[in-house]
């Protein structure tokens, strides 16, 4: 495993955290149905604004993906495109739009922590890559940080 790839670990713990909590969640729903099912909203409604929400994510996350693999290939850090209004945009599509989306499809109580579990998973684990990427970039990753929120994609005060 290459130095890059040990610092890159965020990525498969956090996804380990939140698929623990999402399956153990399902399997509990699934084995006391319908006890936590969410009644409030139509089975077609909440499916289809799921699926819509959960698409949009996808495409946000792919859009990254492939600035991602741009900059990696070049050596280049990359702070343009859906890089220029957050610094983390995979973890961002996943948080904002493809957890929520999925937790929607499913209509389950227990599943409406899950975008929170996900936001404090990356918290967690994020601060190693941060960690290499301020190696890696120095005052390049410096002040693109100072200028650009991890996940949420809303101004800087005061920066």
């Amino acid at each position: 495993m290459s130095e890059m790839q040990r610092q890159f670990v965020a990525g498969p713990k956090w996804a380990l955290a939140t698929t623990v909590y999402f399956v153990v969640a399902i399997v509990v729903h699934v084995l006391t149905y319908p006890l936590f099912e969410i009644a409030l909203l139509s089975f077609q409604v909440c499916v289809v604004v799921g699926a819509l929400i959960t698409a949009i994510g996808i495409c946000i996350y792919f859009a990254a993906l492939a600035g991602l693999r741009t900059g990696l290939r070049t050596g280049t850090l990359v702070t343009s495109g859906l890089y220029a209004i957050v610094r983390h945009p995979l973890y961002a599509a996943s948080i904002l739009f493809i957890i929520p989306g999925i937790v929607l499809a499913f209509r389950s109580w227990l599943l409406l922590p899950m975008p929170a579990i996900a936001y404090v998973a990356f918290r967690i684990f994020i601060p190693c890559e941060e960690g290499w990427l301020l190696d890696q970039y120095g005052q390049e990753y410096s002040l693109y940080r100072d200028r650009t929120n991890a996940i949420f994609p809303f101004p800087r005060h005061g920066r």
